[in-house]
């Protein structure tokens, strides 16, 4: 099984490695969850994510509403071409964050 993890590179800019799909959005949502304790603002840069899926768009949802709920600024950087995709699909890249 294909592994996917979350670095922090900096205060507030995270790089998510990997394979972003059903099998992995789960434990890399909870490997996530300490990011949104102390922040005021939130980068997650996706340029290393080899595969995705719609569960990645998922992922990015569930953090998009944990960020709402704490009031800080998520951006998500560098999104694979599959997330964009569904993201547009799905009608949803308007309402995404993303740069």
């Amino acid at each position: 099984m294909a592994d996917v993890s979350i670095k922090k590179l900096s205060d507030g800019h995270y790089l998510v490695e990997g394979v972003l799909m059903m099998h992995t959005v789960m434990s890399v949502l909870n490997e996530a969850a300490f990011i949104f304790n102390s922040q005021q603002e939130i980068n997650i840069d996706f340029a290393h994510v080899e595969n995705s899926d719609s569960a990645a768009v998922a992922l990015i949802i569930s953090w998009l509403a944990k960020a709402k709920q704490k009031n800080i600024k998520l951006h998500f950087l560098h999104p694979p071409q599959q997330i964009l995709d569904i993201a547009k699909a799905s009608d949803l890249l308007d309402i995404l964050p993303i740069s």
